[in-house]
């Protein structure tokens, strides 16, 4: 008995240790509500940072993340525990899903209204052939024989009649034709919300983290990152310009766009002029070959990925709406090793929807000299411009400029590339209308050669003449030039403007810095010759 019992005591120890066991290596599944915590915004792919709270059970737990865009980028998964030590990763993968079961009975409906929509129409359509095949039966017969005598009140009467029945039949084609119009709208869509359904919008991707805790515990968060590409930002500027000031007040604007698929919602945004994924390695020089020329076939060049994303994007610009409380906050800037940051002051709303947000990001002033530039040769007015220096701590990077001056918009620049902070720019101001200039061709003529001579020269001679019409002094840059020779044979002789009026560069390019006062008129003189063989045919005169 004693024996028994002891067995019996064994066989219960060894099963609660297999129970035991068996709810040890049980794995726990977890769906957690994630939060949305920051988005850093590149200009090609963003970085989202989430969190989740979750309770976890002793021993082996699945945590699945679900429902994240399908452009994130898999490598760029990051996930901490939050300083739990008493956790530990064994895992994280990322699984493709597809369309969720939720849309099957959407898309099905969808599906039937849409074969609904195409039987009306096909009705409608049919119903057209027969009132038009009944209107050409009614136009083809004869109600009156050839023998039969018809008077002039019957032919009267069935003239009557056929009229009313061909307005009534061309009323009623009318009619179905208006019902099918509508028709085709209602279908075109239905057509696009079941591709919107059924395209890779839909389509999403889960992280998996494989979590192994040594004790049941509630209220533990984990936070995690990950990079999607199909968003970016780019530079917009606002230049104003006042000439009573001498200062030109900036603007600096973000345009942000995503279309990853998910709504960025009280999000809280940075926006970094870093690239990741473009890395700065020190390229090596190639050995540098000469050979013989050899023709080969032209070829298009692809576009990379990087400049793919990065191309520009036309778009209506729609700014979020700020807190009251937080309008008088300023976007705080971050300078870091190779890039800056820029964190917005308050939270925003960004759609996924491909169009564009416009934040603020700084304002600044800068000091501005003005002055006045023409080229007569090519354009007889005097446009006004501004030189400054970049305002900001931190570069400017390519993108428009809307530049307005008396408060009114008078053209859109850009800057072409990065202008460091101090570094020189300049804005055109449009067309000064309060100054003329002429270039008006005073003398041409030819002297040949005689007899004796073996040469022709041609003379020329502009006068530039400038009328300052404003109330106050201008400093104008005029410019013009003088033919450059390709060959020893042509000579070109200048006669004005002489030493010291004009600097002259090596490419024939002719700058005079004039100084008109209120009211002044001023003649600039331009002369120079062409002197070649007379048996010589030239171009470029």
């Amino acid at each position: 008995m004693q024996k028994f019992t002891s067995l019996r005591l064994w066989s219960l120890i060894i099963l609660v240790f297999m129970i035991s066991h068996a709810a040890t290596a049980q794995k726990t599944e977890i769906e957690p509500v994630s939060k949305l915590q920051k988005i850093i915004v590149f200009t090609d792919r963003a970085l989202i940072v989430k969190d989740a709270v979750i309770a976890v059970k002793r021993g082996e737990n699945i945590v699945r993340i679900s429902g994240i865009t399908p452009n994130l980028v898999d490598q760029s998964v990051q996930i901490s525990l939050m300083g739990q030590s008493e956790l530990a990763i064994s895992e994280v993968t990322v699984e493709e899903t597809f369309l969720k079961e939720t849309e099957q009975p959407k898309m099905q409906k969808l599906q039937s209204e849409l074969n609904n929509l195409n039987n009306q129409i096909n009705d409608g359509t049919n119903q057209i052939l027969t009132i038009s095949s009944a209107i050409d039966f009614l136009k083809k017969v004869n109600p009156f024989p050839q023998n039969l005598k018809v008077t002039m009140a019957e032919m009267d009467a069935h003239a009557k009649y056929l009229e009313k029945s061909l307005t009534t039949n061309l009323e009623r084609i009318a009619a179905i034709q208006i019902k099918i119009k509508k028709l085709v709208e209602e279908k075109s869509a239905l057509e696009n919300e079941l591709a919107i359904l059924k395209s890779d919008k839909n389509k999403s991707k889960s992280i998996i983290i494989h979590l192994i805790s040594n004790a049941d515990k509630t209220g533990i968060k984990i936070g995690y990152t990950y990079i999607s590409t199909e968003a970016g930002w780019s530079s917009q500027y606002e230049a104003r310009a006042d000439f009573n000031t001498s200062k030109v007040d900036f603007n600096y604007f973000a345009s942000i766009w995503q279309s990853t698929g998910e709504d960025w919602t009280d999000a809280n945004v940075e926006i970094s002029t870093a690239r990741p994924f473009v890395y700065g390695n020190l390229p090596d020089l190639n050995a540098w070959y000469l050979d013989v020329y050899t023709p080969r076939q032209y070829m298009s060049k692809s576009k990379s990925a990087y400049e793919e994303l990065s191309a520009p994007r036309a778009m209506m610009e729609r700014a979020p709406a700020p807190a009251a409380e937080n309008l008088l906050k300023e976007t705080e800037i971050k300078e870091e090793n190779t890039s800056f940051s820029f964190v917005l002051p308050r939270k925003v709303d960004i759609v996924s929807d491909g169009q564009p947000h416009r934040v603020s990001i700084a304002k600044s002033n800068a000091d501005a000299k003005y002055t006045w530039f023409t080229i007569p040769k090519l354009v007889q007015n005097a446009f006004l411009k501004a030189s400054m220096k970049n305002p900001f701590s931190f570069p400017l990077l390519s993108g428009p400029i809307s530049v307005f001056f008396d408060q009114k918009l008078v053209g859109t620049a850009s800057v072409n590339e990065v202008i460091l902070p101090e570094g020189e720019m300049e804005l055109s101001l449009g067309i000064d209308e309060g100054i003329k200039i002429e270039r008006k061709l005073q003398k041409k003529y030819t002297d040949y050669a005689g007899v004796l001579r073996k040469e022709t020269t041609v003379y020329f001679e502009y006068a530039i003449e400038i009328t300052n019409g404003k109330s106050k002094e201008i400093t104008l840059d005029l410019n013009d030039q003088f033919p450059l020779s390709r060959n020893e044979k042509i000579k070109v002789e200048m006669e004005a403007p002489k030493g010291g009026e004009a600097t002259v560069d090596d490419e024939g390019k002719i700058s005079w810095k004039i100084t008109l006062a209120p009211g002044a008129k001023k003649s600039i003189p331009l002369k120079f010759s062409v002197t070649y063989p007379k048996d010589m045919r030239i171009s470029g005169l």
